[in-house]
């Protein structure tokens, strides 16, 4: 059964008839706008216009019910899980610091423990490259001496420019992680600042 559209106070006397002759046994009707934007009163929705958005009447008072939005599209759901990720982050945000002071207290501390792995790194590096310096020259020592460099020897020099390759790679990391965390108390101080004009 499809009604045009009609008048809101009208739509409590002209619904029941209807319904009731149709043999729909059902206690709400549906509204929605077809093709042709017409607002369409039916005892059902035809799958097609599901996706626009329809609303659940009352069979007894035609009074809504319910309103059932229209589906998002990928843009917009996208849009919509963005703003629902800012204002969760908004609200922990202002749940964690209380004031641009104490973002810039955070941020010297997660900086003061990334520059103290750093500072030991460089300080393992540097020990590792005297060690190397001290196998060398024992090597070279040998080799003046006419004999043959040990295996061993060479093989612990090997090992020892080994390590230095992983501790400077961890450092390039702790160094760029510092530089994250420099760009993420920013974006907090901005966002932070941004969030207390608007209260």
């Amino acid at each position: 059964m499809r009604v045009a559209p009609i008048a809101p106070l009208l739509i409590s006397t002209l619904l029941l008839v209807p319904v009731l002759a149709s043999g729909n046994s059902g206690q709400v009707m549906y509204r929605y706008t077809d093709h042709q934007g017409v607002l369409v009163i039916n005892d059902a929705i035809p799958p097609e216009f599901v996706p626009n958005g329809y609303e659940i009447l009352a069979l007894s008072t035609g009074r809504v019910i319910e309103v059932v939005a229209p589906q998002l599209s990928p843009e917009e759901y996208r849009a919509k899980l963005k703003l629902e990720a800012q204002i969760e982050a908004d609200r922990k945000l202002l749940k964690r610091y209380h004031s641009i002071a104490d973002i810039e207290s955070a941020r010297s501390r997660k900086l003061a423990i990334v520059e103290q792995d750093m500072a030991i790194m460089r300080s393992n590096i540097g020990s590792l490259r005297r060690q190397i310096v001290q196998e060398e020259a024992s090597a070279a020592r040998t080799q003046r001496g006419g004999r043959e460099v040990a295996p061993e020897l060479l093989q612990r020099i090997a090992d020892l420019q080994k390590e230095i390759e992983v501790l400077e790679e961890r450092l390039n990391r702790r160094a760029a992680e510092a530089d994250t965390i420099g760009v993420d108390f920013d974006k907090a101080v901005a966002r932070y600042t941004e969030l207390n004009a608007e209260s």
